[in-house]
């Protein structure tokens, strides 16, 4: 072989004779380092091994100063080769969007990647392919439905089937079309009917939607596993409700497609005229010393409540009656109250909610921030509770505020009126 170098044309020239020890023993280097195969691995190894060996032994004989050329030539070569191949390996890999016409192209993929792309953009259209679904799940079944569930252009529907006590379900997707049905014995019955949300408005509601949550600052920067639009009715309380969900916060509308109007619950701010605005509608007086402890925590992550409360992971406001019929009235905002009831009777001592002046809670904030010098963007960043303070001799109602992260949280307790018992939350 290595006469037949020396003969050859390029074996005739120091130069080809490099180069050829360059090409074989960088292409055999890449192919062994990027091969699965093990005996290609080896093969291609020795191959670059004997090819350039001989290449070298030729020019030590003819020219020598030539000879050390392929020792410089073939690692360099090995590694810009090498570079290539594993980049254009790796984006052969990489799979590609289909676009408009392929197969699996839905508009959604193909959208911006921004928060609207998580919400379908005409929700009414399949919410009323989602009805007539039903109807052909359970006779009838579009006046049995438990749930709706509308993810982007993926379309699902649960109907109750009376005559067996199923849940009868199918889910919608672009590429399959409507699933076949799947029984299961209904765990809740808790139905509603095509009539009840011929007036939901979806569409309607959707800008209304996002302008709320920008309103509340709401943290939509990641994906979420529930993003999208659920119509069913909810466990606390039975209302029909159609919720949108969009990373991790959900924002309801009701059967007559009006957004909930509590964005107040989540600033200190605000949050008082809403309390006494829902005690009002649930047919409570304000005014009457009849609140056994309120409690609010800002919508902010960043927030953290008193004690354990309602409230204490979403953010919102929880007003506990001291006696029946109501117990207590939980606003998260974005969402209706919940109003939950009691056979209770005994009434404990109480407070007015109208005694809870926003001046006297922002001057409280105001005056904790200042002792505990925390920056000014903490301010929105308040726990609250009032009510009897644990362990205290007495039954006084007294105001227990915190403010800034959890990590970092100064505190106090002060009477009704803003005046400072002590630091501290208890």
């Amino acid at each position: 072989m290595r006469r037949s170098l020396e003969s050859s044309g390029m074996g005739s020239e120091p130069i080809g004779r490099v180069v050829l020890a360059g090409v074989v023993g960088a292409a055999g280097l890449v192919v062994a380092a990027v091969s699965s195969n093990p005996v290609l691995r080896v093969l291609a190894i020795v191959v670059a091994v004997v090819v350039v060996a001989l290449c070298v032994l030729s020019l030590r004989s003819t020219h020598p100063r030539q000879a050390v050329l392929p020792l410089f030539v073939v690692p360099l070569l090995a590694v810009v080769a090498g570079v290539a191949t594993i980049s254009v390996g790796n984006a052969l890999r990489e799979p590609v969007a289909p676009g408009v016409g392929d197969p699996g192209f839905s508009p959604r993929a193909a959208g911006t990647g921004g928060v609207a792309d998580r919400i379908a953009a005409n929700p009414d259209a399949a919410l009323h392919a989602a009805l007539d679904r039903a109807d052909g799940l359970v006779p009838n079944g579009s006046a049995t439905v438990l749930n709706i569930g509308i993810d982007g252009e993926r379309v699902s529907v649960a109907a109750f089937d009376p005559s067996t006590g199923d849940e009868v379900s199918s889910s919608y997707s672009p590429s399959n079309g409507w699933s076949p049905p799947r029984h299961r014995r209904a765990h809740v019955r808790d139905t509603f009917s095509r009539a009840q949300v011929a007036g939901l408005a979806l569409d309607k509601a959707r800008p209304a939607v996002f302008a709320m949550a920008a309103q509340l600052k709401a943290d939509l920067q990641y994906p979420h596993a529930s993003d999208g639009i659920t119509v069913a009715r909810r466990n606390s309380d039975g209302k029909l409700v159609a919720e949108f969900s969009l990373s991790g916060n959900e924002f309801e509308v009701d059967e007559r497609g009006r957004l909930a109007d509590t964005a107040g619950a989540a600033l200190l701010d605000t949050v008082m005229a809403l309390a006494q605005r829902v005690m009002v509608e649930s047919g409570l007086d304000p005014g009457a010393p009849i609140v056994e402890r309120f409690d609010f925590r800002a919508f902010d992550d960043a927030a953290s409540s008193i004690s354990a409360s309602s409230v204490q992971n979403s953010g919102g406001f929880v007003v506990r009656l001291a006696a029946g019929p109501v117990a207590d009235i939980v606003v998260v905002p974005g969402a209706f109250p919940v109003i939950r009831s009691t056979e209770r009777t005994y009434a404990p001592a109480g407070f007015a909610l109208t005694a809870l002046r926003t001046e006297t809670l922002l001057r409280v904030r105001d005056d904790i921030m200042a002792r505990g010098k925390s920056p000014a963007y903490d301010a929105e960043l308040v726990g609250l509770e009032v009510g009897r303070v644990p362990g205290a001799r007495d039954d006084t109602p007294a105001i227990r505020m915190q403010v800034g992260p959890s990590a970092n949280r100064p505190a106090g307790v002060y009477t009704l009126d803003g005046q400072l018992v002590r630091s501290g939350r208890y």
